[in-house]
C-alpha cells in the first residue's frame, strides 16, 4: 500500500475537494503551501477555516484495500468531502 503525504488549504480541503471544476492543489511541503497560498499563513488557533491541512493521497485501490481492512463499507463513503470524510486511529483505518 502506497499513501503520499502532503499539505493543502483546509477551506480547500474541507469545502473545494471533489466539488471544484477547476480541482485543487496538493503541495509536498507546509513551507511550499504557505509560499504560494498566503491565506493559510496563520494556525487553526487564529483562524477557523484558512490554515494548512496535512492529507495523505493513495489510489483508489489502496484506498478500497484499507476500507476493507477496517471493514468499512465504501458505499458509506460519499465521493464528495462530506462527513465523515475522514477516519481516525480510533476506527481503525490509519495507523
Amino acid at each position: 500500500m502506497h499513501a503520499i503525504p502532503g499539505w493543502m488549504c483546509n477551506v480547500d480541503f474541507e469545502h473545494e475537494l471533489g466539488e471544484a471544476a477547476g480541482g485543487v492543489t496538493i503541495y509536498a511541503s507546509e513551507k511550499d503551501l504557505r509560499k504560494h497560498r498566503t491565506c493559510v499563513n496563520s494556525t487553526a488557533e487564529e483562524d477557523c477555516f484558512c490554515y494548512p491541512a496535512e492529507v495523505v493521497t493513495m489510489s483508489k485501490e489502496d484506498f478500497l484495500k484499507l476500507l476493507d481492512m477496517a471493514a468499512i463499507d465504501p458505499v458509506t463513503v460519499s465521493a464528495s468531502n462530506s462527513y465523515p470524510a475522514v477516519w481516525t486511529k480510533e476506527q481503525g483505518l490509519v495507523k
